[in-house]
């Protein structure tokens, strides 16, 4: 009726005549004011979410700079009628075999859900719009809830259906329809360059850290005093009403129970769940919490870039490489998405990586050969920041698709599917490392079986946003081979030249040796 009235001119009274009670509630008597697009960063313990997630918030008033969670959300996913398992979800999502539809329920859901269960961050973009703009997209959202889809994991998931609600205002374009694929970070990317009339679409954007964030960043804020405080508290070495720990000044006291608050709260989560010692231990810290002067010291953690600012998601690489074996070739590397553990940026998980369809091949003199293909991949890591119970840092890896058994092959071309499982640990200055055990299956080529039990670790350093690299290991045990135990070397050094360039040096030791540098470029 809104759009309706607006072609014809305006005829009076024709909204007043279609009445809805549930649309009046639902919008609280049209006192909409704004809308928002939250996006939720990636979550790698689920396959729905390794792209991160997108959803619409409608805004009732308030404070501009903070996030209302009685406000309205809308969200669309996939309607899953039983827990399909990981691997069956990716086959279906793929292959079209889920219905999806539209949702609504108080922001406070998603907040929690995202922020407190699933450890994301939410990245608030608030749109730029008129007011009747806003009322044709809220009246849309209600009319398509209810309404079924089929759900297309790569294109028509939540960010083009999000963008397609937006875009029923005339003139308003903020996502590429064509593309192959869609995903959530190139939604909020068209966001802060999109136009509407003349202005940025753009308004503002809130960051909302997730539970892990809060602590990890109460944590950081520790002097050196304070944090041996907090983790002999945490260790039962020291009691709140110690000496030692009545000793520090009161700004001190109240910043070292606020971190152990927020501990309790993070590996306890939900707290209501947890073992009865740990309620215990939650207990007696909130206790000596209020027996301190009310008040805190201000807290100003240090907010991430935000993600649609981040680099461009594809990525393609020409480099040169010399094998002490096969001979200098010319390489060409295309990712179409996502990102590895050193050009991991913001809207992504720190020390982890999510490719699919990385393409790697060989230009020799006279032939071309593949190198390596992964199908899917993701290597899962967990900051494991402080180290202490709950804490540890939790990291796996598993791999699909086929690469060359090994650096001194000429065409060994073998099928694989690796998994690791092992725990991190988060350093100062930038460092992660990790020890992992794992194994790998592949078709038997060129005497290597059918397949090894491996050992590995890695370390991870990046001293600044510009510049990383990665260290690894593995001994690799064969199975039904003809060679015996072996090691693997690798070394990898990432200098980012400029916003959607970067230069790469890697060394691999296996057997053979190779050295290779290249030139990437973010698309």
């Amino acid at each position: 009726m809104q759009w309706l009235e607006a072609r014809m001119g305006g005829i009076p009274g024709l909204t007043e005549r279609m009445k809805c009670p549930a649309f009046d509630g639902w919008t609280r008597s049209g006192s909409v004011s704004s809308l928002s697009i939250v996006f939720a960063t990636g979550y790698l313990g689920n396959p729905a979410s390794y792209y991160g997630h997108t959803l619409l918030k409608f805004n009732f008033g308030g404070d501009e700079g903070q996030t209302r969670l009685m406000d309205v959300s809308v969200n669309f996913g996939a309607i899953l009628t039983k827990q399909d398992g990981p691997v069956t979800y990716i086959v279906k999502s793929l292959t079209r075999g889920y219905d999806a539809g539209f949702s609504h329920i108080h922001f406070y859901f998603h907040n929690h859900n995202y922020g407190d269960n699933e450890l994301r961050d939410l990245w608030e973009y608030r749109l730029d719009l008129p007011h009747e703009a806003v009322n044709l997209i809220v009246a849309h959202a209600w009319e398509v809830l209810g309404k079924r889809y089929t759900y297309d994991f790569l294109k028509k998931n939540c960010a083009y259906r999000i963008a397609e609600i937006i875009e029923i205002v005339d003139g308003l374009k903020i996502i590429q329809k064509r593309s192959a694929w869609i995903i959530p970070q190139a939604l909020i990317e068209e966001l802060a360059v999109a136009e509407y009339r003349g202005r940025k679409l753009l308004s503002d954007v809130t960051y909302l850290p997730s539970r892990q964030s809060r602590f990890y960043a109460r944590y950081l804020n520790l002097s050196a005093q304070e944090t041996d405080s907090f983790r002999n508290l945490v260790n039962r070495r020291e009691f709140f009403d110690g000496r030692q720990f009545q000793a520090l000044q009161t700004s001190s006291r109240q910043l070292v129970l606020d971190a152990i608050l927020d501990y309790y709260q993070f590996v306890a989560n939900p707290l209501e769940m947890a073992p009865a010692e740990t309620k215990e231990e939650y207990r007696k810290a909130l206790s000596a919490r209020y027996q301190e002067p009310p008040g805190s010291p201000e807290l100003k953690p240090r907010q991430p870039r935000s993600p649609h600012l981040a680099r461009p998601l594809g990525w393609s690489q020409v480099s040169w490489r010399h094998n002490t074996d096969t001979g200098n070739a010319l390489s060409i590397r295309l990712r179409p998405a996502y990102y590895d553990v050193l050009d991991a940026d913001s809207g992504h998980v720190r020390n982890a990586s999510l490719v699919m369809g990385d393409l790697q091949l060989g230009l020799y003199k006279n032939r071309v050969r593949i190198d390596k293909f992964d199908l899917f991949g993701v290597d899962s890591a967990n900051p494991g920041l402080t180290g202490l119970p709950g804490d540890k840092g939790t990291t796996w890896k598993i791999h699909v698709g086929a690469e060359q058994a090994r650096l001194a092959c000429q065409d060994c071309l073998v099928a694989r599917v690796q998994g690791d499982y092992g725990y991190g640990r988060q350093w100062p200055r930038g460092l992660f490392g990790a020890v992992y055990v794992g194994s790998a299956l592949q078709n038997p080529q060129a005497g290597q079986g059918v397949g090894y039990a491996r050992t590995s670790m890695s370390f991870i350093l990046h001293q600044s946003d510009q510049l990383g690299m990665k260290l690894g290991y593995e001994q690799r045990f064969p199975m039904a081979g003809k060679i015996g135990n072996y090691g693997v070397t690798s070394t990898e050094m990432r200098w980012a030249i400029a916003p959607d360039s970067d230069l790469r040096l890697s060394y691999e030791h296996d057997r053979a040796q190779q050295i290779s540098v290249g030139l990437g470029i973010y698309w």
